[in-house]
């Protein structure tokens, strides 16, 4: 998870309306994982676990998402530098 909260951090300074979607993103599943904690006493043992997955997955898909915005933004400066 270090690498995504790098990337994601980075993504801030080069394009804060991306940072801001991916936030959004982020806000949901933490929120979605906290009523999951507080309730998941009340699941049976396979929909926790798969609530456990849907929500682990998701918050890798993000920091993939984030991963590749990143990459795009850099891509971007780089196309300007090398221009000079």
């Amino acid at each position: 998870m270090s690498q995504c909260q790098d990337n994601f951090t980075l993504l801030e300074k080069l394009n804060p309306s991306a940072h801001a979607k991916y936030q959004d993103q982020f806000k949901k599943i933490h929120n979605s994982y906290s009523y999951y904690q507080k309730h998941g006493d009340l699941l049976e043992s396979d929909p926790a676990e798969l609530m456990n997955l849907t929500l682990k997955d998701k918050l890798n898909l993000i920091c993939e998402r984030v991963k590749s915005q990143t990459f795009i933004e850099l891509s971007q400066r780089m196309k300007v530098i090398s221009a000079i």
